[in-house]
């Protein structure tokens, strides 16, 4: 990210695989905050169902909204500080071809706990985010329009091999699959072994995806850790 090459190879591998690793993209000191206040408000949320409420606390996917954090220690230009990171205004751009906002209240802060901590687990399931709003028919084979954004996802400690990340089919699809086209199995069938991604990141690193691009959660059983992280959507003005 720092240099230009760097910048450009990220670009185009986002636009020919549809999701591309930003290596030490952010410094430690720019997540702590981030970090510490994630932290505290999931253990609030955890035992006040009250707060929890009040705050938009997801129990199915064990998430918050990104401003959330503000009643935990992090001020408003925290929250955002990542988006500041030089090169990342360019990159968003050329993956739209247009300018962008970053829309805080469609951007999400959430904890996904290792399997040994919680056997029941908030594991997402396979989706895009390009169907964010969408109403789907009962049905496939209707084609509906996609919502067109761009995720920029940061965990907030490490992943993919102690604790949770998340896994892709790295392949840019030209729509929505329908809800009943989601199962794991039927994709595996549907995709090469080779387009499926779970890559292992550190903290500092990030994940860049497209809209149609396929993606969920990626624990394993022996996995020891739980991973907390903030996921930022970008939308073309």
């Amino acid at each position: 990210m720092r240099a230009e090459t760097a910048a450009e190879s990220v670009v185009a591998q986002l636009l020919e695989r549809g999701a591309a690793v930003l290596p030490g993209a952010f410094a430690a000191e720019m997540l702590a905050g981030l970090r510490d206040a994630a932290a505290r408000c999931f253990e609030a949320v955890e035992t006040n169902g009250p707060l929890a409420a009040r705050l938009g606390f997801n129990r199915f996917s064990h998430s918050v909204p990104l401003r959330a954090l503000g009643e935990f220690g992090c001020c408003e230009d925290g929250l955002l500080a990542p988006l500041s990171v030089p090169g990342l205004e360019g990159l968003f751009s050329e993956a739209f071809g247009y300018k962008w906002k970053c829309r805080p209240e469609q951007s999400w802060v959430r904890k996904k706990f290792a399997p040994v901590h919680d056997p029941g687990g908030h594991p997402q399931g396979w989706h895009q985010d390009g169907a964010l709003g969408v109403r789907f028919p009962a049905e496939a084979g209707t084609a509906v329009p996609m919502t067109r954004l761009l995720t920029c996802w940061i965990p907030l400690n490490s992943c993919g091999r102690d604790s949770p990340g998340l896994e892709f089919v790295c392949r840019r699809q030209a729509g929505l699959l329908h809800f009943t086209e989601l199962d794991d199995a039927a994709l595996r069938r549907r995709f090469a072994a080779e387009e499926f991604w779970a890559p292992e990141l550190e903290l500092g690193d990030a994940v860049v995806f497209l809209d149609s691009v396929l993606h969920r959660t990626y624990a394993r059983p022996e996995m020891r850790r739980d991973r907390m992280s903030v996921e930022y959507r970008i939308f073309p003005v």
